[in-house]
């Protein structure tokens, strides 16, 4: 089974090519058949013969990447999370109505870096563990992790990756996050800790998102954050200072963030993008090695928290 794809045409100012990217969303469709097609007990099956079998190239690699097996998938739809799925389909079967939204923003993303190149876009559904990601073959887009709405039951879902979730209005900046990350050229920077190029690395996308959108991807932490911004970089620069190559605290931090929200270093690589992005008098090289991070020194270097690279 050949996966469906709802192809658009942007106009040739808007696009080099003739063809915008195809959004594929036949894997949507495709869970919803093994959803009903089975009971609690008889998913995992269902689930791999009629949603992960036939799935598009971009199942397949989310499948490897974030799924892990129809049996992960079935526990999380069964034993995990079996409200929320009960409850999260009609917003999933929104996601075509975004095509407009999605193909302004990409058409505004060309403007910005012409140099773009625009791979397939596949939205799937998860076990809620990825709201984005990106393989050779082009953006995943967890669906159900970007279908928010009113009847969607969260309470079995931890709270605070409710707040790294979101309606389904959003998902044209999710595509604006994974896009970014397809264009990057990131070279080894011996003088960057890793902590703090993998922050770069992972803010880039927001900065790009809200460049492009005017809107944050992230906006409550975003919101939370830019209230203690001295606060939050300092003891920042003091955990990098004690374990330059620990993420634990800054990203993917969803089970021990408490209070706060989950991954702020999300927020502190944007913040150093947008203060480079600011100093740089030339914006198309400023966006260009943004995009492309193809030196992290340069951009902390370039912004005010050079002082991070002090020592």
């Amino acid at each position: 089974m050949k996966p469906s794809l709802f192809l658009v045409v942007l106009g040739i100012a808007a696009f080099d090519k003739n063809v915008a990217p195809g959004l594929v969303t036949s894997d949507i469709d495709n869970f919803w058949k093994a959803y009903d097609s089975s009971r609690l007990g008889g998913r995992e099956e269902a689930f791999e013969k009629q949603y992960l079998a036939p799935g598009s190239p971009g199942l397949q690699d989310f499948l490897k990447l974030r799924i892990g097996s129809a049996k992960k998938l079935a526990d999380a739809v069964n034993e995990k999370y079996p409200k929320f799925y009960a409850s999260v389909r009609p917003y999933t079967l929104e996601i075509r109505k975004q095509t407009p939204a999605i193909l302004k923003y990409l058409a505004r993303y060309r403007d910005l870096y012409p140099d773009a190149n625009f791979p397939t876009v596949y939205f799937v559904i998860g076990r809620l563990t990825s709201g984005g990601t990106v393989s050779s073959r082009g953006l995943l887009i967890g669906a159900e992790v970007n279908s928010l709405g009113n009847g969607v039951d969260t309470s079995e879902i931890n709270p605070s990756f409710v707040h790294a979730m979101g309606p389904v209005e959003r998902i044209s900046l999710i595509v604006l996050h994974e896009l970014t990350h397809t264009q990057a050229k990131a070279k080894a920077s011996p003088n960057v800790p890793s902590l703090l190029a993998r922050c770069v690395a992972e803010g880039a996308p927001d900065f790009m998102t809200e460049l492009v959108a005017n809107r944050s991807i992230n906006s409550y932490s975003k919101e939370w954050a830019d209230q203690r911004s001295d606060e939050l970089f300092h003891r920042f620069a003091r955990d990098m200072a004690d374990k330059p190559n620990d993420t634990s605290k800054w990203l993917y931090n969803y089970d021990t963030s408490g209070a706060e929200p989950a991954d702020l270093g999300y927020w502190i690589g944007a913040e150093i993008c947008r203060s480079y992005y600011s100093s740089t008098k030339d914006k198309a090289k400023a966006i260009h090695d943004i995009v492309t991070i193809e030196s992290v020194e340069a951009i902390v270097r370039g912004s005010k928290y050079a002082w991070l690279l002090a020592h």
